[in-house]
């Protein structure tokens, strides 16, 4: 028997009604492609014959190659799809085009990663579950939407608990023991998570008439990104709203809500400016998105494939955390000087005012995650 390299089989059986039927297809063959007819004559030396016979399979597997009717498949592209609710052109949107760059690259093409923008697929608050369940490979969400089922993933919109970017990098560094805790969480439910993104501060901002004290906002329904949002808007008086990134604009526009709370580059880049008249600086929170992939596909993917994403989903993280509060401030004078917002910065007893009241808050997320979640506050209360 002789094996091509393409996987085909040819049986040589000396029989001579085999043979000639063998040695006719094999002449045929070599019409084909340009041997000499006259080469046949060799076959009646045994070796030379099965020397022969072993070239011009090799010969046939390489013109079955070229015409494209090889047995053996071709190494299969994979696609994986990632949906998110940012636009592509925000700073979460650009380091997700990044990743997919590297992952590319990485891979020369053997790993693709399809983007969906603009909550296309799936609103924020249904990516984790969509993930999870296999409808979407890969998606990027609002860390607080894991909260319902993973509590201690509240800790970034507890209010004023991270007063600064270095406070934040301490508790997400890669060694970072409350961002294993969080890790770990979150993949009990059928999803891993590759990376965190640095959204920066979030603010409040109004239609009619700025808020610059705590009792400003008695009565008046917030836009929130979850619960712990919701408890510090509770706290300071306020009537919690959920609405999600992507149906912000028309929340405002229409009146939905009387408040909002996003971050300056979500100002400008969904045009939150062009239906809100002011921003209260508050910076009450330091939100955090992470990009999620279903936990059966990862672990379907070879050890190369893990690696090519690793490697890229780290450089992305580094590269965001790197940039975020450059393009915070960027965002921040872009307003200032290309919209009508009017912006309200807050003293630092002023500031103290908000803390002390939104105390009940802390207290509610330390409720809510027990005994971790105390230990999680204190300890990054100690890296400030």
């Amino acid at each position: 028997m002789v094996r091509s390299s393409s996987g085909i089989r040819v049986m040589f059986d000396y029989n001579k009604g085999r043979y000639n039927m063998f040695t006719r297809s094999l002449k045929l063959l070599g019409d084909l492609v340009g041997i000499r007819s006259d080469i046949w004559v060799m076959f009646h030396d045994k070796k030379r014959r099965l020397n022969l016979l072993t070239r011009s399979v090799k010969l046939l597997s390489a013109v079955m190659v070229m015409l494209g009717l090889s047995s053996t498949p071709a190494l299969a592209e994979r696609n994986l799809r990632l949906t998110f609710q940012i636009s592509i052109n925000h700073e979460l949107g650009k380091n997700l085009s990044f990743f997919k760059e590297q992952v590319e690259t990485q891979s020369k093409g053997a790993l693709k990663i399809q983007l969906f923008d603009n909550a296309q697929l799936f609103k924020g608050e249904q990516v984790p579950q969509a993930v999870a369940s296999g409808a979407i490979d890969m998606g990027m969400v609002f860390i607080d939407e894991f909260a319902g089922t993973v509590p201690l993933t509240g800790i970034f919109s507890v209010a004023f608990l991270f007063p600064d970017y270095k406070t934040l990098g301490k508790a997400v560094a890669f060694d970072s023991p409350a961002r294993l805790l969080i890790e770990e969480q979150i993949e009990k439910t059928g999803v891993k998570l590759l990376w965190f993104q640095d959204y920066g501060p979030i603010h409040l901002i109004t239609r009619r008439g700025a808020v610059r004290q705590p009792s400003d906002m008695k009565g008046k329904k917030t836009r929130v990104l979850g619960k712990p949002s919701g408890d510090f808007v509770e706290a300071v008086g306020g009537l919690p709203v959920k609405v999600s990134g992507s149906e912000q604009f028309l929340a405002y526009q229409r009146g939905t809500v009387d408040v909002g709370m996003t971050g300056t580059t979500g100002i400008k880049s969904r045009k939150i400016h062009e239906v809100m008249d002011s921003i209260t600086l508050t910076s009450h929170a330091q939100t955090e998105f992470i990009v999620i992939i279903n936990s059966k596909i990862w672990n379907s993917l070879s050890s190369q494939e893990k690696g090519w994403i690793t490697k890229a989903a780290r450089d992305a993280e580094l590269k965001m955390r790197s940039e975020t509060e450059k393009d915070n401030i960027e965002a921040e004078k872009w307003l200032e000087q290309n919209s009508k917002m009017k912006f309200v910065r807050l003293s630092d007893q002023e500031l103290a005012i908000w803390r002390k009241a939104s105390e009940p808050a802390v207290n509610a997320f330390i409720k809510d995650t027990g005994d971790t979640g105390a230990k999680l506050v204190q300890a990054i209360r100690n890296m400030k």
